[in-house]
């Protein structure tokens, strides 16, 4: 290979060409020439090469690799990927496990393109382009932590850590922190990462309640994927242009009605047909939105939303029975009672006197008597010490008592008693958990699930853990099969619904939260969960119901009236949303993004007075606010800008000159610190 690494490629392929042809070369030869075409911009040829060696009975993982990227070349992905696979089939370690990692990203399969990059950057740290793939693949999976570690010491001023801490801040509710990343990026951003800065930006915008700025980026976005589509509707609806959503959605959605069923629709079809339907009753024209919406229940038999939508178009159009039994199919969706199960198996028969003895021991515990409970249960395991269920429970007791220690060796003694059993791995899980030992808790809540996999208390934990360190869209999985067997268990329905919320599948939260408010209709932080997935699915009508049954029932929490207030703020209900805010911050809640908020209602109700001492005195609200968020917060760009606009409008014009002075110069920071953290993380020959 010394030409090839000389440059003279022509001369390379055909020395190794002249070498397979004796007939008696490895496929390693052949894998190199592959690669050697691949690198000459050749991948038709690559192909011809290495086709033939692929079909071998044992071939070498580089021919795998090579004819993956061959394919990969010419745009045959599914063949990429079955080549690729293969290839790391046969050697785990091989490029190909990098490269199947990057192109499953690109195809937006994010699981498993993360574990796969995860497994490559293990041994090869250094590999700042699979880093950043990786990090994109944990925020599509909803894991900020994990994308935040994967950049860091990354240039942050490179646009791709821009766009990915743009993303980043999206996914910890902070979209003004997200402007400020990627608003610059946008005014000219590269060719190669253009349609994510603009679909990032306007979900932006539609986070921060500015839906025409979101409708201005999606229409820079040019046409065709029918996600952009989705959106770009959405923001016309979300904006009160409810003729625009339609006319945008009904390319998409028309063609569906009057053509053959697809067998298996999938969610973006489902979806489209119901929001069209829903936008066509908003506009009045609820007998075309039937057309949709009984297609969307046709198609989709379990599909929930389809159905709820279908009972308002129904009862919209005066057929109250029908639309009474689509309300039915909906709940028969949304509730199936299954038989649930005890967290340990200490239930005990009338001749099983070590489970009454453990009963016992669990009454003496409840009452207070920890220590005698113990000593019962030590008892039991005396007298039946091949049975593992007291040291379950002795352990958990001591766990509640704050000995956690010891609970870990009451753990290990239920393994040492019976190793393959589910409960003994759940319970050592817990209390390595409990200890802050969380790999090692998630490593036995996983072999527990591997015994059981339906065990509903290692369901139930290791979906807690999950959620705890930012991986919310792994935890609703298991609180899903958790639910399948629970379907009635409110605790656990608003588990799901919070794990959905976190991985921002509003949609789907909406489902089990509902149940669980059926439930649990007095729960106020259900309720707040349920009306923050509304206002994501742009329902700000029935989110705005539910917070304000929420603050009705906890007035004194701070939560439901920030989330109200919130709401009224986007609706333009500024001095109600003032009062909402300001009795947030009574009740607690005092950092500078809620009074950066009271500040923006108090200026938005000073417009809306024609009493010029009222406007005064609201104006001076606005900057009591904005000077507050400023204390808080001393960096804030944005709440610099604010209290100068303020403060200009009070007529105080020196003093709003100094605040846009103080704004130029926090901004010029950002800019440098951005570049000098760059070239702090950047090698020593200067590249990332």
């Amino acid at each position: 290979m010394g030409r090839a690494q000389g440059g003279d490629l022509p001369g390379a392929i055909e020395i190794l060409e002249a070498f397979c042809a004796g007939g008696d070369a490895p496929d390693a030869a052949f894998a190199a020439l592959g690669a050697l075409h691949l690198e000459a911009g050749n991948p038709e040829k690559a192909l011809e090469v290495l086709l033939p060696h692929s079909r071998r009975s044992q071939p070498d993982p580089a021919v795998f690799f090579n004819t993956g990227r061959a394919a990969e070349a010419l745009a045959r992905f599914t063949d990429a990927v079955a080549f690729y696979r293969r290839s790391v089939a046969l050697d785990g370690f091989s490029p190909a496990v990098r490269a199947l990692g990057m192109l499953l990203g690109r195809l937006g399969r994010s699981g498993e393109s993360y574990e796969l990059l995860q497994t490559w950057l293990e041994a090869n740290t250094n590999d700042h382009s699979a880093r950043i793939a990786a990090a994109a693949s944990a925020v599509d999976l909803g894991l900020a932590n994990d994308a935040e570690s994967l950049i860091e010491g990354l240039p942050s001023d490179a646009p791709a850590i821009r766009l990915l801490r743009g993303r980043i801040l999206l996914l910890r509710d902070d979209p003004w922190g997200a402007l400020g990343q990627l608003q610059p990026l946008a005014e000219q951003p590269p060719p190669a990462l253009e349609l994510d800065v603009r679909r990032s930006l306007a979900d932006t915008w539609l986070q921060v309640g500015d839906p025409e700025a979101a409708i201005e980026q999606m229409q820079l976005i040019p046409p065709g994927d029918p996600a952009d589509t989705v959106q770009l509707a959405n923001a016309y609806s979300q904006a009160g242009r409810l003729q625009d959503a339609i006319e945008t959605l009904a390319p998409l959605a028309e063609p569906l009605v009057g053509s053959e069923p697809p067998e298996d629709p999938g969610a973006l079809a489902l979806n489209v047909l119901v929001d069209y339907g829903r936008y066509l009753l908003s506009a009045g024209d609820a007998r075309k939105a039937l057309s949709f919406l009984q297609l969307a229940a046709d198609i989709g038999p379990d599909f929930a939303g389809a159905f709820e939508a279908l009972a308002d178009g129904l009862e919209a159009s005066g057929r109250p029975e029908e639309a009474a039994a689509a309300r039915a199919r909906y709940e028969t969706l949304t509730a199936t009672p299954l038989p649930g199960r005890t967290r340990f198996d200490v239930a005990a028969n009338a001749d099983d006197r070590l489970g009454q003895g453990i009963r016992e021991a669990l009454e003496m515990a409840f009452t207070g008597d920890a220590d005698g409970a113990l000593e019962r249960l030590d008892r039991q395991l005396a007298q039946v010490p091949g049975d593992p269920r007291a040291a379950y429970v002795r352990s958990s007791i001591l766990l509640q008592n704050g000995r956690a220690e010891e609970a870990l060796a009451a753990a290990d003694r239920a393994l040492e008693i019976a190793p393959g059993r589910a409960d003994g791995m759940y319970q050592r899980g817990v209390v390595l958990m409990a200890l802050q030992r969380l790999p090692e808790a998630e490593d036995m809540f996983r072999r527990a699930l591997d015994v059981a996999p339906q065990h509903p208390a290692a369901l139930s934990d290791y979906a807690a853990l999950l959620m705890s360190t930012a991986r919310s869209a792994e935890a609703a999985d298991l609180l899903s099969r958790l639910v399948e067997q629970r379907p009635d268990d409110a605790r656990v329905l608003a588990m799901l619904g919070r794990s959905l919320l976190d991985a921002r599948r509003f949609r789907e939260a909406e489902q089990p939260l509902r149940r669980a408010v059926e439930l649990d209709p007095r729960n106020a932080a259900i309720l707040l969960d349920l009306a923050s997935a509304l206002w994501e699915e742009n329902r700000p009508d029935e989110a705005e119901q539910h917070a304000r049954e929420a603050t009705a029932l906890m007035p004194d929490a701070p939560a439901g009236h920030r989330l109200l207030g919130a709401l009224l703020l986007w609706r333009g209900d500024y001095l109600e949303a003032a009062a909402s805010l300001e009795q947030a911050i009574a009740s607690g809640s005092q950092d500078a993004a809620l009074h950066l908020e009271l500040a923006r209602a108090w200026e938005g109700a000073a417009g809306e007075t024609e009493d010029s001492g009222e406007e005064e005195s609201r104006l001076k609200r606005a900057e009591t606010a904005y000077r507050r968020a400023t204390e808080r917060a001393p960096e804030h760009a944005e709440a610099a800008y604010g209290l100068a606009q303020v403060l200009r409008k009070l007529g105080r014009t020196e003093e709003a000159a100094v605040q846009m002075e103080r704004y130029r110069m926090l901004y010029q920071q950002d800019q440098q610190d951005t570049r000098e953290q760059g070239l702090e993380s950047a090698e020593p020959d200067g590249r990332p």
